[in-house]
């Protein structure tokens, strides 16, 4: 097969584009008339890829009265590898508004539909438009990108937030954020859950919040797991802070709380005042089994019913560990008297963790919230 060599290839691309333009028409319906079963060979042209036979230059030229520029070649030629260009996100939303001013708005609820970039292109494409395929669908990929994954100057979680903490992980083709949250792990197997993504410029915190288009949760051994390229700049194997409402995901502050007896406790501590941490105890964090605020001191509570004495060995490595990762905190640890031998109770002494003693009978939560605050106001 003859190909048609351009002397160059702007001059390939140029005469493509100006036969599109005479005739008014974008590259399906010009494959349409030369008869091609897609628009892909002629986007092929345009943009390169290879060089045209010399009978569809021909016939181009008929149609349109532009004269090519060309010598004959026998066989394939290559001109220009395939490649992504990536758009920024405000000159692809500016170059968007200018293409389609009056449907703009219509544009952005399909972006923000679960449709694919291809059926995006089709829908607007039926108001009558024509457009270069490759450039459109590149700007509708990264306005919808921004809208998935934005990454904005700083993140200060409100007071129905709630704080986890992450891990970022290298998979085989992309990257993942993996983390621990018992009631949407819960949630997630009675439902499908889509969420977008704000990061911090400092990559420390991610906020999450519910996207119809944006990228699934995947609930798998306990845990969730939220895949995203390795364009985010997210550091692998490095801990990250993850920001989410729960009232957003259907469960509430309360349930966020993983031991049961703290959040038992925790409804009494908030109407006695107490303010709710936001941050969450995970087993990749683990700020005791509740985290209070109270005349601006951290409280960090840990709990236990357990009455055999070799529990207790293991509670004070907890608290030794939170000491050290929360050293301006006041601790407390509640428990059956019994608990605590001559060494441990002495250990804990020593860290200064405050021992507070129940049988956990009715309303044991009002007397060591009572205490606590007590001891808070000294």
């Amino acid at each position: 097969m003859k190909r048609a060599k351009f002397e160059n290839l702007e001059k390939q691309r140029e005469f493509f584009i100006k036969v599109k333009k005479k005739l008014g028409i974008g590259s399906r319906k010009l494959s349409k008339k030369l008869g091609l079963k897609s628009r892909g060979s002629i986007e092929s042209y345009t943009f390169m890829r290879t060089a045209p036979p010399v009978d569809i230059v021909k016939k181009l030229e008929e149609l349109s009265g532009i004269k090519a520029e060309y010598e004959e070649i026998d066989g394939k030629i290559y001109r220009k590898k395939r490649e992504f260009i990536p758009v920024e996100p405000k000159k692809a939303e500016k170059i968007l508004k200018e293409k389609f001013p009056n449907n703009f708005k219509y544009l952005i609820n399909l972006i923000k539909s679960d449709l694919t970039i291809k059926e995006i292109l089709i829908k607007i494409r039926r108001k009558g438009y024509t457009f270069d395929n490759s450039k459109i669908g590149r700007c509708v990929g990264a306005y919808r990108t921004n809208l998935l994954s934005k990454v904005i100057e700083n993140i200060t979680p409100t007071d129905k937030e709630i704080i986890i903490r992450g891990h970022i992980r290298k998979d085989r083709k992309t990257l993942s954020i993996n983390f621990n949250l018992s009631p949407l792990y819960k949630v997630l197997k009675k439902k499908d859950i889509k969420v977008g993504l704000e990061i911090s410029k400092d990559r420390k915190k991610i906020r999450i919040f519910p996207l119809e288009f944006g990228r699934k949760l995947i609930s798998f051994n306990s845990m969730i797991r939220i895949l995203i390229t390795e364009k985010s700049e997210l550091k692998i194997k490095s801990n990250i802070e993850l920001v989410l409402n729960p009232k957003d995901f259907d469960f509430s502050l309360t349930e966020s709380i993983y031991d049961a007896d703290a959040r038992f406790l925790v409804k009494e501590a908030l109407r006695k005042g107490f303010i709710l941490d936001n941050y969450r105890s995970t087993p990749f964090n683990h700020k005791g089994d509740l985290s209070l605020f109270l005349n601006n001191k951290n409280i960090i509570i840990e709990i236990t019913k357990a009455s055999s004495y070799k529990n207790g060995y293991f509670k004070v490595g907890q608290c030794f560990i939170q000491k050290m990762s929360w050293p301006t905190s006041v601790q407390f640890i509640i428990c059956r008297k019994q608990f605590l031998t001559g060494d441990t109770k002495k250990a804990l002494e020593k860290l200064g963790i405050k021992i507070l003693n129940t049988n956990f009978d009715k309303d044991w939560e009002k007397e060591i919230i009572k205490e606590i605050k007590d001891e808070i106001n000294r």
